[in-house]
């Protein structure tokens, strides 16, 4: 017997050391006094009820939500069947919630929950336009009409797109890009269609990975990879505008200025990660410069991303090479944002992307072999 609470006294004394990791949330919604709000969590796929809590006189209510381990989760509030909140919950956060009464919501405590916030807003503005432009579609009177709305549309979807792309690159580590992936336009209209946007579910996937491996959201990365679809038919009411379909880059030149890839589309481009520690990438860099003079005139651009830490020896390298085209280094080394938005595994690598937007060739090095393709695309 004195056994049997000597283990008990054990258990007890584990537990408390090891307890389950919670959050807090401290919520005021303006003019629901009395009311009662529904918290949910998004489980995979899924939302469940976590539970209902009675809002005070106030519209106020304190809540400690039991965490099931170390891994982000998503949670929201539901008031009358409607969404008022989202948040992203860790162990420890204290999170703080407004939801005045004309809707929208505030939120402090939590950078994640802040950056949920800045997507599902960015995302609602679009989604509403592009709504919007569906309807004046449906009603057009003429074929200059239709062509009109369809240019609109196409506008308004690539924009996003690289917002998104860029909210992606940006956070490389926060979970909100696994939502970011999986935000669409309609039942038939999904951000990330087309099926060189595995890149970008690719980089999201192993830049997670590392953090929070244990988290079901990967799972859903990981599943979606296995099975996107090749079938472009989702952009048949875009029409034929371009769509980019490569992540975007942003970094600092040699002269400190931020050059974008982005302002490439349309181009053929070759987007080469390399060091200036490596003797064999500064001599592919003689026959690209023979390339890039060739067909510059055509339509040929070159973006060269270097991950020297040391900023000082590569744009040494860059200048004494008379690199001709744009040079960008972030001094992050490997731990840089493009680095994860492309997978590089390894340098040198190299892209070849398309006027259409699509990544047409990697880690091309043969001069005859990439000048072929090169002309091609041309």
């Amino acid at each position: 017997m004195k056994r049997l609470m000597t283990w008990a006294l054990v258990l007890c004394f584990l537990s408390a050391c090891n307890p389950r990791p919670v959050a807090r949330i401290s919520a005021t919604l303006e003019g629901a006094a009395d009311s009662v709000v529904v918290l949910q969590k998004l489980n995979y796929n899924r939302l469940v009820t976590v539970d209902s809590i009675r809002l005070d006189k106030s519209g106020h209510f304190n809540y400690k939500v039991k965490l099931t381990g170390n891994e982000p989760y998503f949670y929201y509030l539901a008031l009358g069947g409607k969404p008022v909140a989202s948040m992203v919950l860790l162990p420890s956060d204290q999170v703080t919630v407004t939801v005045p009464a004309e809707g929208g919501f505030e939120i402090e405590g939590s950078e994640e929950s802040a950056l949920l916030k800045e997507l599902n807003d960015a995302y609602a503005e679009a989604a509403g336009r592009m709504q919007a432009l569906a309807a004046s579609l449906d009603d057009a009177g003429s074929d200059a009409e239709v062509q009109a709305l369809n240019r609109e549309m196409s506008r308004l979807y690539v924009d996003y797109k690289r917002q998104v792309i860029r909210h992606i690159v940006s956070h490389p580590h926060s979970i909100t890009s696994a939502v970011a992936l999986f935000q669409r336009f309609g039942e038939n209209l999904p951000v990330f269609a087309q099926e060189t946007d595995a890149v970008l579910f690719r980089a999201v996937q192993d830049s997670l990975s590392g953090i929070y491996p244990k988290s079901e959201y990967l799972t859903a990365i990981r599943d979606e990879l296995d099975v996107r679809s090749k079938d472009l038919e989702l952009y048949t009411r875009i029409g034929d505008a371009s769509v980019i379909s490569f992540p975007d880059i942003a970094l600092p030149d040699v002269e400190g200025n931020v050059r974008s890839l982005s302002d490439l589309e349309g181009k053929v481009i070759l987007l080469s990660f390399w060091s200036v520690s490596q003797d064999a990438q500064k001599l592919f860099n003689v026959d690209l410069v023979e390339l890039y003079r060739k067909y510059h005139a055509q339509g040929l651009e070159i973006y060269q991303v270097s991950l020297d830490i040391d900023k000082p020896s590569w744009a040494s390298i860059v200048r004494s090479q008379q690199l001709p085209w744009i040079s960008v280094n972030d001094g992050y080394g490997a731990q840089s944002p493009s680095v994860a938005a492309y997978n590089v595994g390894q340098v040198p690598s190299l892209f070849v992307i398309g006027r259409d937007g699509d990544i047409a060739g990697r880690d091309i090095f043969d001069k005859d072999a990439l000048e072929q393709l090169v002309r091609k695309l041309l």
